[in-house]
């Protein structure tokens, strides 16, 4: 077995396990929660959820960017260079979200946001927010396990942290059963979990340190480029998932956000299993350019993409006939099978699985742009589509709308890879310069 199939499988095998544990919080909370709040409350938490997901901006691409080019740097053993452009990342992320929090919270807590309609909201809020400001140090974190050959302790980890703030957030639930209960819990359980992973990274980092002494305005410049367009990937993504959520909401009301959220969770254990393979390659990615070999790369990419392909249209084939049993058995039989919608989502589930892994190409090299601008139009079409459509058809047409806008993104990923490939060892140079 090569070392690239090697490291491949064991990332693989951590991502499984960090898939098996967000699959079972996605599927337990449904019935966890609804064991203390009614489908309403349960439907104003997941509105109330989805709101700072705009927050993941916050490190305007810099933590990929930066891990992307330190693996590649790596990859030739220039340590010198991968230590400046890390701590100039952390510096510049530092920076944005110290201030983004003094910013956030007071307006969470006190200035007048429509449907924020008690305190108990309000620090809800404040607190979730908190949380997706801390993610930005989680990500630096992992990029230094990406870049030193450690990206399955990172991804086990990640997995355990997870699990923890969920653990947090249940045990706020059940002592107090507020919404602020519920966020201040799992907040302070992330904030453990991202103190313990940093330490740990700093062993074995083959010269990586944390700190800012390395860090260069030159090298925060340089990375601009490819940082915003990374920053455009979570705008794109809170219009097409929290926004599609909130759509919803404003058509239909809470109950039905409920009823769609447990619809789009079971479907989108495709797309989670498929990340699954793509997190692993990730890193072979990134090091294979790094090398400039566009020979190595190609064959890598293409058995990587059969593979993810067919994944995904097996998981949502078999997801599609136990869909009656899993909902059943999940909600209680509060949420009936409805086949028509439930087709819909897992079709869009498998077309985002056909072009997981050529997107997953793209960011790995930071060869991203073009796709960038893409994938925000794709969010605002999703919406727009949703909107027209969904008044008339109901959650059918909010699911024909998703599935419409994935597929025109999967198209365009094949397309980008299909140049980037033609190109790469000059891509490459561009990448990690």
């Amino acid at each position: 077995m090569s070392t690239i199939v090697r490291r491949v499988v064991a990332g693989f095998g951590a991502n499984a396990v960090g898939q098996i544990v967000q699959v079972a919080i996605q599927l337990l909370s449904f019935p966890l929660f609804l064991q203390q709040w009614d489908a309403a409350t349960y439907g104003v938490w997941l509105m109330l959820s989805a709101t700072p997901a705009y927050l993941t901006m916050a490190d305007v691409g810099m933590v990929t960017t930066a891990g992307n080019r330190m693996t590649m740097v790596m990859a030739r053993g220039d340590v010198v260079s991968a230590n400046t452009i890390f701590q100039s990342a952390l510096a510049l992320v530092g920076c944005i979200c110290v201030g983004l929090t003094l910013l956030v919270v007071p307006l969470c807590l006190w200035a007048p946001l429509p449907g924020l309609s008690n305190v108990d909201e309000r620090v809800a809020l404040s607190a979730l927010s908190l949380g997706v400001l801390i993610a930005p140090f989680g990500g630096l974190t992992e990029a230094i396990f990406r870049a030193t050959g450690r990206y399955p302790v990172a991804a086990t980890l990640a997995a355990a942290a997870r699990l923890g703030e969920w653990g947090g957030s249940l045990l706020g639930l059940w002592l107090i059963g507020s919404f602020s209960a519920v966020a201040i819990c799992g907040l302070a359980v992330r904030l453990i979990g991202t103190a313990a992973a940093m330490g740990w990274a700093g062993r074995r980092s083959q010269g990586l340190r944390w700190g800012l002494r390395h860090a260069r305005r030159v090298e925060v410049r340089a990375m601009i480029g490819p940082s915003v367009s990374f920053m455009i990937f979570p705008l794109a993504n809170a219009l097409s998932l929290q926004g599609v959520t909130l759509l919803v909401g404003h058509f239909f009301g809470p109950a039905l956000v409920t009823v769609f959220s447990a619809y789009r969770t079971l479907a989108r254990v495709t797309v989670q299993s498929t990340s699954m393979l793509s997190f692993a390659v990730w890193p072979e990615f990134s090091r294979l350019f790094g090398h400039g070999s566009a020979a190595a790369v190609r064959p890598v990419y293409l058995r990587a993409e059969l593979l993810g392909t067919g994944f995904a249209v097996a998981v949502s084939f078999v997801l599609y006939f136990i869909g009656p049993w899993l909902l059943r058995i999940w909600t209680h039989g509060v949420i009936a099978f409805e086949p028509a919608l439930m087709g819909l989502l897992l079709t869009y589930a498998a077309v985002g699985g056909v072009g997981h892994m050529p997107r997953t190409l793209l960011m790995a090299t930071n060869q991203h742009i073009d796709l960038a601008r893409w994938s925000l139009a794709g969010g605002v079409a999703v919406l727009a589509l949703a909107f027209l459509i969904g008044s008339s058809l109901g959650l059918d047409g909010i699911g024909l709308a998703m599935l419409i806008t994935e597929a025109g993104i999967s198209f365009v990923c094949l397309r980008l890879v299909r140049e980037v490939l033609r190109t790469a060892p000059l891509a490459a140079q561009g990448a990690s310069g």
